[in-house]
């Protein structure tokens, strides 16, 4: 069976520059974690907005909303 790669909304923490040399993701106790499997993942970017305001997460340079690939 053939993988499939998905494009989600994350919310990344640290500076925007940083993500390609090693990103750190916030999880969905809204704490920060450098595993990609533990990163909360949304379909859409209201989903991963509305996230950000509920546990408080402040949007900002460090912290913002960005897609990231998945394969399943």
């Amino acid at each position: 069976m053939a993988k499939t790669k998905e494009s989600l909304y994350v919310l990344f923490a640290g500076p925007q520059k940083q993500v390609a040399s090693g990103a750190c993701y916030i999880a969905l106790d809204g704490y920060s974690t450098i595993l990609r499997s533990k990163a909360a993942r949304f379909h859409s970017f209201a989903d991963a907005k509305e996230f950000a305001e509920v546990t408080r997460i402040a949007l900002n340079g460090h912290t913002y909303i960005g897609l990231e690939d998945f394969t399943d």
